[in-house]
């Protein structure tokens, strides 16, 4: 294998991860990492395919197959914790001639165990520049934010400084199937089809114990106005998109720039339907900003309010107050705008007691919908590494972190015992 392969043909995958339970209840998200890593090298002459083997429901030795069958160089695979397994099958079962790499979440908080799982490379962080850098043949040891193997060690370069997301093409959504805008891609809640999910920025500045940074870091990086506007304006054009799910950390953390993005609708009258199923922070919404949402045509909008004991919001750090969550909640509903709320058990901290106070708080609420799981803590996450020097995982098999399976994963002292949190979750 050479470190210097100018790659003619890259291969991206997201590896399946379906589990026993049906995945289609909760919705399949299209891989967007994957869409705008293939953007950057489509813009560059690099020849790339997307393989979504989880809506295709292929097995690792079927997407194999597939990459030699088309002769690719590289095959980059995304990883969500609960496809480590079948990720690194397709890692071990791959022609020593084709690169493999991983990257996505769990494989930036884990390079060293991926590698030694049998991955060529480990992307550490967003892949876009990365992915270039390696199909370009560009020298290992000189591509910032991977990890590989030299001489039967270890070898971590160091950091990538984040990219600003002005600068990285639309995503690639024509090498999904239906474009990714279409059934068997769709959000818990899609009414509307075709549909689309759109990023307007990066990173997030908070510090929740349940959120993994390892990807797009703790810095808000907004994409301006215009640009977010000018892939709403080209996805309506193309493919006829009736709605807008927008996916950011961090939505409104600048108030203005949302603002001037909702107006950028409301000017140009897409008749969309907008809904937040993520990242609208309670504590940065206000009135005005709200009525802007509901006349750009946001019909649903889901809050992250996690607990309803003061305690443990303050604990994980969520940032929150309850009050100020009952208020917004409060005024959202009377905009007549759907809301969907968003509970844990088995938070850090969490008893019988505190769990009964979020039942009882997200009864008082008026929710259209709230959701519970049980918190998974996902590696790297800071719940992750206090479990890891304090408490005790319950099972070692990566497949059973996952957000719905219902399960207690993990014990710590001072909180509620695992099959309390399971009853208290059924």
């Amino acid at each position: 294998m050479s470190y210097e392969l100018r790659a003619k043909k890259v291969l991206l995958v997201q590896p399946n991860y379906r589990l026993k339970e049906d995945a289609s209840i909760w919705g399949v998200s299209p891989p967007m990492s994957l869409c705008y890593i293939a953007s950057m090298l489509e813009k560059e002459g690099i020849y790339v395919e997307i393989l979504d083997a989880n809506v295709c429901n292929l097995s690792p030795q079927e997407i194999c197959d597939y990459a030699i069958k088309i002769k690719a160089d590289i095959v980059g695979v995304s990883i969500l914790t609960p496809a480590h397994n079948s990720a690194v099958k397709i890692a071990q079962s791959l022609p020593k001639e084709i690169i493999s790499v991983a990257g996505g979440p769990h494989a930036s908080s884990l390079p060293k165990e991926l590698l030694n799982d049998g991955f060529d490379v480990v992307v550490r962080g967003e892949g876009e520049f990365i992915l270039l850098e390696l199909a370009q043949g560009r020298s290992w040891q000189d591509i910032l934010g991977i990890s590989f193997k030299k001489n039967g060690n270890i070898a971590h370069n160091s950091p990538r400084p984040l990219a600003d997301p002005n600068t990285i093409p639309y995503p690639a959504r024509h090498l999904l199937i239906k474009n990714g805008c279409d059934k068997p891609y769709f959000s818990e809640g899609t009414r509307h089809f075709p549909w689309a999910q759109v990023y307007s920025s990066r990173g997030c500045p908070y510090d929740c114990c349940y959120c993994n940074k390892s990807i797009s870091g703790y810095r808000f990086r907004p994409r301006s106005a215009e640009d977010v506007l000018g892939e709403i304006e080209y996805l309506v054009r193309n493919y006829g998109i009736k709605e807008i799910n927008f996916s950011d950390d961090t939505f409104n953390l600048d108030v203005e720039r949302a603002q001037n993005i909702l107006d950028g609708i409301i000017k140009a009258n897409f008749k969309l339907c907008l809904r937040f199923s993520n990242g609208l922070r309670i504590d940065r919404i206000n009135p005005e900003l709200l009525e802007k949402m509901k006349q750009a045509g946001t019909e649903y909008i889901a809050y992250g309010i996690e607990s309803g004991e003061q305690a443990i919001l303050d604990r994980i750090p969520k940032d929150i107050k309850l009050e100020r969550v009952k208020e917004v909640v409060r005024m959202t509903k009377k905009l007549g705008i759907e809301v969907t709320g968003f509970f844990m058990f088995g938070l850090l901290g969490d008893t019988v007691q505190s769990m009964q106070k979020t039942i009882d708080f997200a009864k008082s609420l008026n929710l259209d919908i709230a959701l519970f799981n049980i918190a998974i803590p996902y590696p790297g996450t800071k719940m992750y590494e206090e479990i890891k020097k304090k408490g005790e995982f319950l099972v070692k098999d990566w497949s059973e972190f996952y957000h719905t399976s219902g399960k207690m994963i993990y014990v710590l002292d001072g909180m509620a015992h695992p099959k309390e949190v399971e009853t208290m979750y059924r």
